[in-house]
């Protein structure tokens, strides 16, 4: 968004947020806004399903509007932000999952509590106000203002959060990924598992190696991760291992080659999902790092432009001494890698202790608690899965 955008944009945003000011206010309305996807998933997901589960009544609106590209796209997200500016300041609770634009054009009313639960499940690369200085002055700007409450997945990302998106520290609180709460329990993992395989009945009986990269730039000019090559790692592996790609859902798929897979999952698919079939990760900067190692299973890192990545956008930890997995630079050493099968799982326990503390399956109740302001119950019987 340029600076004539924003100006405009914001004026109207501002102009009409007095107005809806108001309008009746609706307490006991409960918002769940994001502008990263059409559907509802991720922590909005599982939060919406905590406060069904803690008032079967709720009123809760979804707000599901991604950001548009081109002129008429734009004018049609205008128009959903402007939707979005009404339920803010007419709602009691607002929970967002990443940056929402009527939140940070002006403080909202005093009886509204805006939340953010970031899509992300810990802090690997840099983001929002720590990201890379870029054109987009503007963005920086106005991005990630007048949040009331920030949920992290433990204390280690309390710090990077509060800083990324502006908000002081003692008001970032570890209260866990709600999104995470999927490992821990054992029969959605089972359905979920025989869902996929269902869907998918050449993965049946073979060893799954799943690549699941993030993407590169931001904006129009994301862009595919560089130098694999699944038509070469298919060559190298024996029949029993199957190969299948899932994409980031905010990049086009037409901008990863899908030559060589067995199995090319829609990029909308749920990935913690995907993992129930997976016994072997390929990644590279990607946060859902933090939500494989609760599996304790096999990850091979493809990072050959490592040293890049630290400088643009950096990271928030030692990718070089902290991170869990056997680090490769190129399609050969992933094949090698796997075909080893000599993966050293011990850091992983040490890697969520640190970083997901407080994702242990109880997540999402505890944030719904929270901020519903329902006292959890004096005892609870916990039947965590621990996944070897």
């Amino acid at each position: 968004m340029g600076w004539s955008e924003y100006v405009l944009a914001t004026f109207v945003l501002r102009m009409l947020g007095r107005a809806f000011a108001h309008f009746p206010f609706r307490r006991r309305r409960i918002v769940l806004a994001s502008a990263r996807t059409p559907v509802l998933d991720g922590n909005l997901a599982y939060l919406h399903r905590a406060i069904r589960h803690l008032d079967s009544r709720a009123e809760i609106t979804l707000l599901l509007e991604p950001y548009s590209y081109g002129l008429w796209g734009k004018l049609a997200y205008l128009a959903r932000l402007i939707r979005g500016t009404y339920y803010l300041w007419t709602s009691g609770l607002v929970i967002v999952d990443n940056a929402y634009f009527p939140i940070h054009v002006s403080p909202h009313r005093p009886e509204t509590t805006v939340v953010q639960v970031w899509h992300a499940a810990g802090a690997l690369k840099r983001f929002g106000l720590d990201g890379p200085v870029t054109d987009h002055a503007a963005e920086r700007a106005f991005l990630h203002r007048y949040y009331d409450y920030v949920v992290v997945a433990g204390e280690s990302s309390r710090g990077p959060y509060a800083s990324a998106l502006r908000t002081p520290i003692e008001r970032v609180l570890p209260l866990g990924s709600p999104r995470t709460d999927f490992f821990f329990d054992e029969a959605a993992m089972v359905e979920a598992r025989q869902r996929l395989l269902d869907r998918h009945p050449q993965l049946r009986g073979r060893r799954v190696v799943l690549y699941a990269p993030t993407f590169r730039g931001r904006g129009e000019a994301k862009r595919a991760a560089p130098s694999f090559n699944a038509a070469r790692l298919r060559s190298l592996l024996p029949p029993e291992y199957a190969l299948v790609l899932k994409t980031h859902p905010n990049l086009d798929p037409g901008a990863t080659a899908t030559k060589g897979y067995d199995v090319v999952l829609h990029p909308a698919a749920e990935l913690n999902e995907a993992f129930t079939v997976t016994d072997i990760l390929v990644t590279d900067y990607s946060s859902s790092i933090f939500e494989w190692a609760l599996l304790r299973r096999p990850l091979v890192l493809m990072v050959p432009d490592l040293s890049r990545y630290e400088a643009d956008p950096g990271m928030y930890l030692d990718y070089r001494s902290e991170m869990i997995g056997t680090r490769v630079d190129d399609t050969d050493e992933v094949a090698a890698a796997i075909l080893r099968d000599d993966f050293d799982l011990s850091g992983y326990d040490a890697f969520v202790d640190r970083h997901l503390q407080a994702s242990d399956g109880e997540a999402s109740e505890r944030v719904a608690r929270r901020f519903l302001e329902v006292p959890a119950p004096r005892a609870r019987l916990r039947t965590h899965v621990r996944h070897e």
